[in-house]
């Protein structure tokens, strides 16, 4: 059985980094202005504080609603989330459990080879439990699914960037966010929010772009090592809080994560009312600085000693790219999404398992095989360019019509880009053993 929780709306901690202001000099437990005439900046990784008043979201239609829960399992998220009323997959399709019962010594499988997996295994493992919510604003979903970006920076893996139309896109979120938003309360004073934040430690799990860094300082509560390592692990970015957060649901949440998600990864932290309202307005309202951006990696210099397939395979193919492309004949498995279809991609059948299956390429959108180590216009192998996208999207400049990869993991050291460029142009050499030709 799998055990992956983390709210998807773990977001609405209080925890972060603070831009400080003067003192109101409001009394203490004095009640703000409603959530309804905070900031609400644009979505992104460099949220603004733009004053734009939200407006309360009615309840979503019923067949909206059925159809989103249909398009989960047809859109395989189950490969990932535990989803609360939709059935787990069979175990070809459950990437995420797959790893979790490796780690814990329960998939069956040699010891020897068990342990080999064991020390590879670093990403989705920690996977967010979705259930249908209160939580999320519906139109941050659609946004989010959309344009997915980097809202848990502790854990490596992700949100894939999708290929889902809109109209799936906005009854997935009707099936997420399905009933209508309640008024929101007033909040308390935002500067001492930050101080009720710093007081409580909450710098240890989390960070607000955009707002200067919060110290971690010492925790005012017990919490079991493996429970802090979730917790912090799950984190999202509070920026995202006032897009992200129905404001009447993020005080709930302060009050008792596990009274709203019974399995949430955030712990309870002693508050009192008027704290909460303060932390609430902090995260509301604390204006945020556009944060300079990621450079973008230039494609590296070929490596210029002789590179065998061997090599390559061990460093990129076999450790990180075989697990979603690969023949479902010869792996354990469906052969991944890559190969496969899914997450809203059609079928590819690009198999990174073999030399062979490497030179075999993909199917194009045009239904015909193509080559993933020929060059595109500019020059770049399809390959070389799909990983230097990844780079692009992690720095918030996806390629248009080249999905990086590997898809929601980070990217690929450049010294193994370099690498695999070089085996490229020497020619693809085939293993050791072969005895296949190259192609010309």
């Amino acid at each position: 059985m799998r055990h992956r929780s983390g709210a998807l709306a773990i977001a609405a901690l209080g925890i972060a980094a603070w831009m400080a202001a003067c003192d109101s000099g409001a009394p203490r437990d004095a009640a703000g202005p409603t959530a309804a005439t905070v900031a609400m900046p644009a979505e992104g990784p460099s949220p603004s504080s733009t004053e734009v008043a939200p407006v309360l979201e009615a309840a979503a239609e019923p067949a909206a609603v059925a159809r989103g829960a249909a398009l989960f399992v047809q859109h395989e998220c189950n490969r990932c989330h535990t989803i609360e009323g939709i059935a787990p997959p069979t175990a070809e399709f459950d990437c995420a459990g797959c790893h979790v019962e490796i780690l814990a010594g329960r998939y069956p499988a040699a010891p020897a080879e068990l342990a080999a997996w064991q020390s590879r295994i670093h990403s989705l493992v920690e996977v967010p439990r979705l259930s249908a919510s209160t939580r999320l604003r519906r139109a941050w979903i659609v946004q989010f699914l959309g344009d997915t970006h980097d809202l848990r920076p502790n854990l490596d893996a992700s949100m894939p960037r999708f290929a889902l139309p809109a109209a799936d896109v906005t009854a997935l979120a009707a099936w997420l966010a399905p009933a209508a938003e309640q008024p929101p309360p007033a909040v308390g004073d935002a500067t001492r929010g930050r101080k009720v934040m710093e007081s409580k430690a909450c710098g240890v799990c989390h960070r607000m772009q955009g707002a200067p860094a919060l110290p971690a300082g010492t925790l005012t509560i017990t919490l079991e090592p493996a429970a802090l390592a979730r917790a912090q692990q799950l984190a999202p970015d509070l920026a995202h809080v006032r897009t992200r957060m129905r404001p009447a649901a993020l005080q709930a949440w302060l009050r008792d994560p596990s009274a709203v998600e019974a399995d949430a990864a955030m712990p309870k932290i002693p508050l009192d009312e008027a704290e909460i309202r303060d932390v609430a307005a902090y995260l509301l309202q604390t204006p945020l600085q556009p944060t300079a951006p990621t450079p973008i990696p230039a494609r590296p210099a070929r490596l210029e000693r002789a590179v065998s397939y061997e090599e390559v395979d061990a460093r990129i193919f076999h450790r990180i790219c075989r697990h979603c492309h690969s023949n479902p004949e010869i792996v354990i498995g469906d052969g991944g999404p890559g190969y496969s279809g899914g997450f809203g991609f059609p079928r590819r059948a690009l198999d990174l398992n073999s030399h062979a299956g490497v030179l075999s390429g993909s199917v194009g959108d045009d239904g015909q095989r193509r080559s993933i180590l020929a060059p595109l216009p500019d020059g770049t192998p399809r390959i070389i360019a799909h990983l230097l996208a990844r780079h692009a999207e992690v720095a918030g400049a996806p390629v248009p019509g080249i999905r990086g990869m590997p898809l929601a993991l980070p990217p690929l050291p450049l010294d193994d880009i370099a690498l695999l460029d070089a085996w490229i142009a020497q020619g693809r050499r085939p293993p050791a053993d072969a005895t296949e030709e190259p192609p010309p």
